[in-house]
């Protein structure tokens, strides 16, 4: 059987949603019948983190693979040898002798040799300059180029990730190929009573859940000076942060955030409560009235996909996107108009009890099990093109 390799994109935590992406992905080949499938395996330059990014799913892989060059001299004189008979000036050797026959996001070391399927998540330091330093635009850039060149095909999330693909990078356009993940459930979303565990957290019979990490793109502020407005109006809302507090660009905007929260006596309305475990997250989307989804800018949003998987209603912002995604139970509102959105969170507040709401979980695992057929199915197509199979 085939064998794509997955290579961790978040081995240090810091980037959750990458993370989850391919936790899903892995869950999405899962779902197809045997026959369809291609082995999935975790691949790892020299050593394996002790921090396993795999570890959710870590029973529909094949064991993990480590490749690490020889290390005695009788090996490496063998494996010169070798390379030599066949011209071989990468690492190819290494990755055909375990097995791997294309790798899936990222390369673990530097020319593999074998097939790479390289995903692009977003554009986001084209669209959005601001929030990058010139080294750190000129670092994405060279790190799509170079791996652009050398992938025999690249992965956008989106419909919009390959409009960015066409205008920033044409020269990619015949490897592009478009792969929408969704949400996978695992028994442990379903095991946690979600009003038990919203207790457990100190939150209120009634709250809204904003699940995103704290970068600058993801636009809290707008939700933060709708809270605001409500609370001065009299609309007693709360609503309860999950995300990482990590700043890929530094602390300033959460800090920010927190004097926010501070000069306007919000603490209370709003509750951080940083990186917690997933099935915890989940158990409070699902006790949430509704999930709010206010980002600037998405490649594919994994917060959105989690709530068409749970059938829950969110208020999003209204970005090109968002709209491919498509969520049955979307708002869609003004990525800055603070106004627009308190109305919304107003009006949600007004008829949305607790959750979880039996109906509407049913129509989101409805929907899910077409979704995740054609995840898995699309991502497979994919791997056996680029290995040529």
């Amino acid at each position: 059987m085939l064998t794509a390799g997955l290579v961790s994109v978040d081995p240090e935590r810091k980037w959750i949603g990458g993370r989850y992406y391919l936790q899903h992905l892995v869950r999405a080949v899962a779902s197809l019948p045997q026959p369809e499938r291609v082995e999935l395996a975790d691949v790892w330059w020299q050593e394996r983190e002790a921090d396993d990014p795999f570890a959710e799913v870590r029973e529909l892989l094949a064991e993990s693979v480590v490749i690490a060059p020889p290390v005695t001299f009788a090996s490496r004189a063998r494996r010169k040898a070798r390379r030599f008979v066949h011209g071989w000036r990468d690492a190819r050797d290494l990755f055909l002798d375990t097995g791997v026959d294309v790798l899936f996001p990222i390369a673990p070391c530097a020319n593999p040799g074998i097939p790479l399927v390289f995903w692009m998540p977003d554009f986001q330091p084209w669209r959005m300059p601001e929030l990058f330093s010139p080294e750190l635009q000129r670092w994405y850039e060279d790190h799509y180029t170079r791996n652009g060149e050398e992938a025999r095909l690249i992965v956008l999330s989106s419909n919009d990730g390959l409009r960015d693909l066409e205008a920033y990078l044409p020269q990619f356009r015949d490897k592009a190929r478009v792969l929408h993940f969704c949400s996978v459930p695992t028994v442990e979303w379903w095991k946690r009573d979600p009003a038990t565990v919203a207790s457990a957290y100190g939150l209120p019979d009634k709250f809204f859940l904003l699940a995103n990490q704290f970068s600058h793109h993801k636009n809290h502020p707008v939700v933060f000076e709708a809270v605001r407005r409500l609370r001065a109006r009299g609309v007693p809302v709360v609503v309860a942060c999950t995300g990482s507090t990590f700043g890929f660009r530094g602390n300033d905007y959460l800090e920010s955030i927190k004097a926010f929260l501070s000069e306007h006596d919000l603490k209370g309305a709003v509750r951080i409560l940083d990186l917690i475990p997933r099935a915890d997250q989940v158990a409070l989307m699902r006790r949430a009235i509704a999930i709010l989804q206010p980002s600037q800018f998405e490649g594919w949003s994994t917060v959105v996909e989690d709530a068409k998987t749970l059938g829950k209603p969110i208020l999003v912002s209204d970005l090109p996107v968002h709209r491919e995604q498509a969520p049955p139970g979307g708002v869609f509102l003004p990525a800055g108009d603070a106004e627009a959105w308190a109305e919304a969170m107003e009006n949600a507040w007004n008829v949305r009890p607790p959750g979880p709401n039996a109906d509407e979980e049913a129509a989101g695992a409805s929907a899910l099990s077409n979704a995740q057929v054609e995840t898995g199915r699309t991502f497979v197509g994919i791997v056996r093109e680029a290995a040529g199979r």
